[in-house]
């Protein structure tokens, strides 16, 4: 899988610049107005300030801003707000009109939601109060931009800002999808282990969604929203990790195998320290990522070592890739803990989406390989089978079939084996030649067909020899095809200036402990007499 060759790396610089182009025409055609910012003018216990600002206040402890509205509210207006992890109360003229709680039930954890408020007519004069307050250090005190306008101009802004990240997620999402359904449905065979691939690109994408600030506007419950990004965060290396120990590394296997283990006992301990209050999910995201951290350098070190004692070059396309997952995602963990909230996932997203195109190009390369190499193996399978003279299917394909129905009870109760021969071939060819000799074999293997082949597989199984499988043991229905062999045959050879004739017998499974070889034997008997009754008749 040669991730990084030039063209590759030349088709990503034309799909982020055509994104761009895209995103840049359609902003320019979207005549919607973003709305209006309402960042000056708060007051925070009489003191002046401007959003979006972070406030030295301790968790939990409630904190109230205010501004006094302005002509701009003379006529109604819908104000937005996005907390982060934070319950939100909202005022008007001391009036409660919008109040969002969060962490009193376990279906409805702390989540970081948009909040999108109507505000009735004539308010302007009136005192504006959010008050906002959260159990998390890291996010008490802060407060985030406030804008207003109207409710479709808030759409259109969040379009704007934040659809190329849930755009990125989409495709992750549905290119694991891909992967995953293709390999598991119809290369599952091939043992390649791309299905683990898509569930990573899956979960990741998950994750991305997550975190795309979107998501709200997907789906209505509040316990998705509040928890997806935490679940999927521990999930998503456990696939790759299971691809990378199967599938790349030849020697190092057993401490990806652990950390497998490691971050499924972490995903269990999430949800098992959630429900019983010990830690919530936002606390475990720490976890989470010193875990991830870990797991990309072991993983970098091993591939490492696999290539330079063991030249694996599997190993060493990996290390490509994992260096600009690693890049990516430094980035990201660096402005999360300097408390960079407002790009979240943005690094990383775009890191991702480039990597996962790549793995569909590649995917498809292998694709389209293996269903070359399929194709040639069903072909050369079909030549192993068939006889180049009848064009039918020959003594191999006789054996397989007949294993097969005699490892299903009912087609081997259902069985009637029919054996023919033809007679004096070697008369034929030694007086007109080979050429009217498999004319011969032809026509006679075409008669058995057009007779047996209603419920039956004909075969030739020798030079003079022919057999049909056939699924019914009806006396009557087989007497009327020995007429129509007898007739068929009888027309041809008052055609041609040789003798044409076929002798047959058959037998069906009289006890239950006949082998394959028993009825052959029974039949082949049958046919040599129906031979030596035709020829005391002529």
């Amino acid at each position: 899988m040669k991730i990084f060759r030039p063209y590759i790396i030349l088709i990503m610089v034309c799909v982020v610049f055509l994104a761009f182009f895209f995103v840049q025409r359609l902003d320019n055609k979207f005549t919607i107005e973003n709305p209006n910012p309402l960042n000056e003018g708060w007051v925070y216990e009489g003191i002046p300030m401007t959003l979006p600002t972070d406030l030295n206040v301790a968790k939990n402890e409630p904190y109230t801003i205010s501004i006094v509205l302005d002509e701009n509210f003379h006529e109604p207006q819908h104000i937005m707000v996005r907390t982060s992890l934070q319950n939100v109360t909202i005022k008007l003229d001391g009036l409660v009109i919008y109040e969002e709680v969060y962490g009193e039930s376990l279906i409805k954890p702390y989540a970081s939601m948009w909040h999108i408020i109507l505000l009735p007519r004539h308010v302007d004069g009136q005192t504006l109060t959010m008050t906002f307050s959260s159990p998390y250090v890291q996010m008490s005190g802060q407060i985030n931009d406030v804008f207003y306008g109207t409710e479709v101009m808030h759409y259109a802004y969040l379009v704007r800002q934040y659809s190329i990240r849930l755009l990125i997620a989409i495709l992750v999402l549905v290119i694991g999808l891909i992967v995953m359904i293709t390999d598991g449905l119809f290369l599952k065979k091939q043992g390649r282990g791309f299905v683990h691939a898509g569930l990573f690109a899956v979960l990741l994408g998950l994750w991305m969604l997550a975190e795309s600030r979107m998501l709200q506007f997907i789906t209505g419950s509040e316990l998705l929203i509040g928890t997806l990004a935490y679940l999927a965060l521990p999930l998503f290396p456990i696939p790759l990790l299971t691809y990378l120990s199967d599938y790349i590394l030849k020697h190092y296997k057993k401490p990806l195998k652990m950390l497998k283990y490691i971050f499924a006992a972490h995903f269990f301990m999430i949800i098992v320290f959630y429900l019983t209050g010990l830690m919530d999910f936002f606390q475990s995201v720490f976890i989470s990522q010193f875990w991830l951290v870990f797991a990309m350098i072991l993983a970098i070190i091993l591939l490492i070592r696999e290539v330079i004692e063991d030249h694996n070059t599997d190993a060493a396309q990996f290390i490509k890739a994992f260096i600009v997952l690693f890049i990516f995602a430094s980035v990201e963990l660096i402005g999360f803990a300097l408390g960079d909230y407002q790009n979240t996932s943005l690094f990383l997203s775009l890191g991702v989406a480039i990597l996962m195109i790549i793995l569909l190009i590649n995917y498809t390369r292998y694709v389209i390989q293996r269903m070359k190499l399929s194709h040639e193996k069903e072909l050369y399978e079909k030549l192993a089978y068939m006889d180049h003279v009848t064009q039918g299917q020959n003594r191999l394909a006789f054996e397989r079939d007949l294993d097969e129905i005699f490892k299903d009870p009912i087609k081997r109760e259902q069985l009637r084996l029919i054996l023919f021969d033809l007679d004096e071939l070697k008369s034929i060819n030694d007086a007109y030649g080979h050429v009217v000799g498999d004319q011969a074999i032809k026509e006679a293997f075409d008669i058995i067909m057009e007779a047996f082949n209603d419920h039956g597989m004909c075969y030739r199984i020798g030079g003079d020899e022919f057999a049909c499988l056939y699924q019914t043991t009806d006396d009557d229905q087989y007497q009327n095809k020995k007429k129509f062999i007898d007739e068929k045959t009888k027309a041809f050879e008052d055609a041609t200036p040789y003798h044409f004739g076929l002798s047959y017998g058959s037998a069906t499974i009289v006890e239950t402990d006949m082998s394959s070889k028993d009825l052959i034997h029974q039949a082949d008997i049958d046919m040599y007499q129906h031979k030596k009754n035709r020829k005391s008749s002529t």
